[in-house]
């Protein structure tokens, strides 16, 4: 879908224009009243990558703790700024503790601090540690296919001469790093 460039970028939430706003190198939307930020695919890739970014994201917000009066938010699903079309809610990297709302083909919605709290979350190594959590859990998985595929072969569950058995095997490692890639990609 060809989406108009110079077409206002409606904030998810408060469903006012959001203004455009330079940080680092890139070129973000802000909602002035709820101080959500609307990042496009493209410069969030250059956020995680490129740490002088990230020094610039870390520039831009304070932390607020929480008042005692802090009301919890009732789980509503956003519509993406430049498609309008409802965004995925995803737990980023599976262990950030920061949900955000992605379009996948545009780009991130990250309500006030979530861009700042992911961007602490990657310079501490935690998307290092997810990654590297995704790796054990497949070869985990890759182990426990292998053994089941070895009970097979020896008379078990599953033999050649068995109605649907192709005799085919698996590359497991393609297997995994197809998903290993779909994971990352999720993540943005």
């Amino acid at each position: 879908m060809e989406v108009d460039p110079t077409a206002p970028r409606l904030c998810p939430r408060c469903d006012i224009d959001t203004k455009a706003v330079v940080v680092g190198a890139n070129r973000l939307r802000e909602c002035s009243k709820c101080e959500g930020l609307w990042v496009d695919a493209e410069s969030l890739e250059q956020i995680y990558k490129d740490r002088e970014q990230q020094v610039a994201i870390l520039g831009t917000a304070v932390d607020l703790p929480l008042s005692p009066n802090s009301k919890i938010e009732v789980v509503r699903y956003l519509r993406c700024p430049v498609c309008r079309v409802l965004m995925n809610r995803v737990h980023f990297a599976k262990c950030s503790h920061v949900i955000v709302d992605v379009c996948k083909p545009h780009g991130t919605w990250f309500d006030k601090d979530e861009l700042r709290r992911i961007v602490e979350f990657i310079r501490a190594g935690g998307l290092d540690e997810a990654r590297a959590r995704e790796v054990r859990e497949l070869e985990r998985k890759r182990r426990q296919f292998e053994s089941t595929q070895g009970a097979a072969s020896s008379g078990g569950f599953l033999s050649n001469n068995q109605p649907g058995w192709s005799g085919s095997t698996f590359d497991l490692w393609d297997i995994a790093a197809a998903v290993a890639a779909a994971i990352f990609r999720g993540w943005h």
